[in-house]
């Protein structure tokens, strides 16, 4: 029996948790993902231990083990998880950080599975066939997302969601928040993108390409459906982003792809500025147009970041503990977020932005270590492309680089103004997995391959 096959297979099912959705709980959307999640890791961590007890020729795998450690991500991703366990463990509830609640189901106990989850997969998954293997369990599970939608949308018994046509109708899949669905649906997008860029870019005419072009024109009406304006914002950027590493990487089209960005900033200040207008707001999804930063989602975000400042200030190094925002909540409410028209006033477990959250939960050091991973992730991004890199990165087309590239740009934007859930933590931390193979120094590919021919 080959129990480490039997591992990654289970790392493959994990993902599809995504389109749980357990009625029979408190929290439909919550409970059965995060018990998808967890049991499938953990069995996955079983077979990789009665692998490397029974199994022969593990070479290959300590050799991966030696070689992952080299990598200054995993190093990062590595600290990140030891000052979150640090925060939880100094917190001002203890238990609380570390095993979170029912409704929430984060916290360390999380995290734990979410850095099995990436040690597992750098350590198995060593060929491309491996990650373009997964990326499709990613797509199915965000069809199958967006399919509850649609049940939902069209009121199917046993399917819980907004019905279409409901006032303020917002796209909420499986996941059950339109927010997350946005930003879920981007990395859909660039799953898809990256296998026609990667595996079909030579047979865009074959029924794997044509199924890809179809899922991608899902998840960008998914995106649009869910209309969610943080997001809408990190995807031009990650636009506009893609367009200048490729126009700075091939001069040849330089004057388009700089065109076709002042085209793409032009349309959306126009929109937003006639957002108003009966044509914008026929538009489905328009909402996205509105960007205004007197919107009361935005006001009530800013009086809130201001209580996760002070609380940062209070206990700046390992802050109040991951899960325990509120506390921060209930010390530093301020009156004029009093507003006796909705009781009063917008309640928040969540400062509702990345930046604010780790400042408040996990101090100084759990924000730095967060922000180091990225530092760490377009550090080594940009050494790969240096004349004397060893890695097989620089050779990948230019395409599959600039969607690299920009992915977390996306990411990045997206979370000045939102918190991060399990269908979002699993995505980056397999981003983060998949960049550790994209950047290893021994991948050794065949260069007159069509996979690494330069753009």
């Amino acid at each position: 029996m080959d129990y480490l096959k039997i591992s990654k297979l289970f790392l493959k099912i994990s993902v599809l948790c995504v389109a749980i959705v357990t009625v029979s709980t408190l929290f439909p959307f919550i409970v059965g993902k995060y018990s998808w999640f967890r049991a499938s890791v953990d069995i996955a961590l079983v077979f990789f231990c009665l692998g490397l007890i029974f199994q022969r020729n593990l070479e290959p795998i300590w050799d991966q083990f030696r070689r992952m450690f080299r990598s200054p991500l995993v190093w990062m991703v590595t600290l990140f998880i030891a000052v979150f366990l640090l925060a939880c463990l100094f917190g001002v509830n203890p238990h609380w950080s570390f095993w979170s609640n029912f409704e929430r189901g984060e916290g360390g106990f999380q995290m734990v599975h979410l850095y099995v989850f990436f040690f597992l997969l750098v350590l198995l998954f060593r060929e491309e066939k491996d990650w373009q293997s997964i990326m499709k369990w990613f797509l199915t599970g965000g069809f199958l997302m967006v399919l509850y939608g649609v049940a939902a949308g069209f009121k199917w018994s046993g399917f819980v969601g907004p019905a279409f046509g409901d006032s303020g109708y917002r796209f909420q899949g499986s996941i059950g928040n339109p927010a997350y669905v946005a930003i879920f649906a981007v990395f859909m997008v660039f799953y898809c993108l990256y296998l026609l860029f990667n595996r079909y870019r030579q047979n865009l005419k074959s029924a794997g390409a044509i199924t890809l072009f179809v899922l991608l024109a899902v998840f960008l009406a998914t995106f649009f459906a869910a209309a969610t304006r943080g997001t809408f914002v990190g995807l031009i950027a990650a636009i506009v982003v893609f367009l200048g590493y490729f126009a700075y990487s091939h001069k040849a089209w330089r004057k388009r792809a700089l065109l076709a960005g002042i085209v793409i900033i032009t349309f959306v200040v126009i929109m937003g500025i006639f957002k108003d207008t009966k044509f914008v707001q026929s538009i489905p999804g328009s909402r996205v147009f509105d960007l205004s930063v007197t919107a009361q989602t935005f006001s009530d975000r800013v009086k809130i970041w201001n209580m996760a400042w002070n609380g940062f200030l209070a206990r700046p190094v390992l802050g109040w503990g991951p899960e325990n925002f509120i506390q921060v909540f209930y010390r530093y409410f301020t009156p004029d977020f009093f507003s006796p028209s909705v009781g009063f006033g917008a309640w928040f477990d969540r400062a509702h932005s990345f930046i604010f959250d780790y400042l408040a939960e996990t101090g100084a050091l759990g924000f730095l270590s967060f922000a180091g991973i990225f530092v760490a992730f377009f550090w080594k991004f940009f050494r790969s492309q240096s004349q004397d890199a060893e890695t097989s990165f620089s050779r990948r087309p230019l395409l599959e680089r600039s969607l690299i590239f920009a992915l977390p740009v996306a990411y990045l934007v997206q979370g000045l103004v939102l918190f991060d859930v399990l269908p979002i933590y699993m995505n980056i931390f397999f981003f983060m997995a998949f960049a550790v193979y994209l950047f290893q120094s021994d991948q050794s590919p065949k260069k007159n391959s069509p996979q690494f021919r330069q753009s």
